[in-house]
């Protein structure tokens, strides 16, 4: 891992806000999160992603413009968000800093680069100024002869049970707010839930089994805080590709300390992990898959690897 140290005080960093993160509390929070960052010489301006879509919308126009130096406060969504607004924006992405400030309520990246939990030390790891050249994926959604559905993704692709419990939690949604539907989603879908025969093709391996759940990794962190792809590196230009095959849900409960710590690598029988830079997802019917809690269409689905593509903030050392 290879870092780099930018003086963050020489630049005026355009914050990107999601007002709705973590219940709403995130934007009660900004005043003291703005004193903040001016007691510590940060110079900055903000801006509201205040709709589905306009964290994106914002952050391309931002880069557009010429800004370089980009600050999210918020969760996962969030900051998928974001990185889909500058890999789209047409610019050179290698020429933007991106610091995130975890506010969420899962922050499975922020998990993986050791950021405290409160957002005013995380402010202490910007100060410190440390920059990694992250991975970006990229996955490509193809459905008949519509032009493919493009995303990028700078942690997991979730395919299988994963997406499965997203869509649920988008279109079943009960009536009450916290992560208390994300859970009660999963418990549902748990028994719900019948594993599909997919197939993987890559240069490196080939798969085809009937999977429970598939991720495609740069991060370590899926789902509130499982540790799906232990053996992921955010920076050397592969992904983590993990297959769980079809088990059942009392197996599923009695590893959910292994699946928490990784371990599941070892303890799940025919539990598959490959590493590779370039892989093709086909399924009959198609399964679900989803980046960072979007969901994408239903297809074939091609992903692959843009490395080192982007100087995000870390607090790994």
């Amino acid at each position: 891992m290879t870092l780099e140290t930018l003086s963050v005080r020489d630049f005026v960093w355009h914050v990107i806000i999601n007002p709705n993160a973590c219940e709403k509390k995130c934007f009660d929070s900004w005043q003291n999160i703005s004193d903040k960052l001016d007691e510590s010489g940060i110079r900055h301006e903000l801006h509201r992603a205040d709709a589905t879509g306009k964290g994106m919308e914002t952050a391309r126009e931002l880069c557009q413009q010429g800004h370089r130096h980009l600050i999210v406060i918020g969760g996962d969504g969030t900051i998928n968000e974001v990185v889909n607004g500058i890999f789209t924006s047409g610019v050179d992405t290698r020429e933007v800093w991106l610091a995130v400030l975890p506010h969420g309520r899962g922050n499975d990246w922020a998990r993986a680069h050791d950021f405290p939990q409160d957002v005013f030390q995380s402010i202490q790891v910007l100060e410190q100024g440390r920059f990694l050249s992250h991975d970006i994926g990229r996955v490509r959604c193809h459905s008949g002869d519509a032009e493919p559905f493009e995303r990028f993704f700078i942690n997991i692709a979730g395919f299988c049970f994963d997406a499965e419990v997203i869509y649920d939690v988008t279109y079943n949604k009960p009536h009450f707010l916290g992560i208390s539907v994300y859970m009660l989603s999963l418990a549902r879908m748990l028994f719900k839930y019948e594993s599909q025969k997919l197939t993987i093709s890559s240069p490196d391996f080939t798969y085809n089994d009937s999977t429970f759940l598939m991720v495609a990794a740069i991060g370590k962190y899926n789902g509130g805080g499982m540790c799906q792809a232990p053996q992921s590196v955010a920076d050397d230009g592969m992904f983590e590709v993990v297959a769980i095959p079809d088990v059942s849900p009392l197996t599923v409960i009695a590893n959910v300390k292994n699946l928490s710590d990784g371990s599941h690598i070892q303890k799940i029988k025919k539990v598959k992990s490959f590493r590779t830079s370039r892989l093709t997802i086909t399924a009959d019917p198609p399964v679900r898959g989803e980046v960072e809690g979007e969901l994408l269409p239903l297809g074939k689905y091609e992903i692959d690897m843009l490395p080192n593509a982007l100087h995000v903030l870390t607090n790994l050392e």
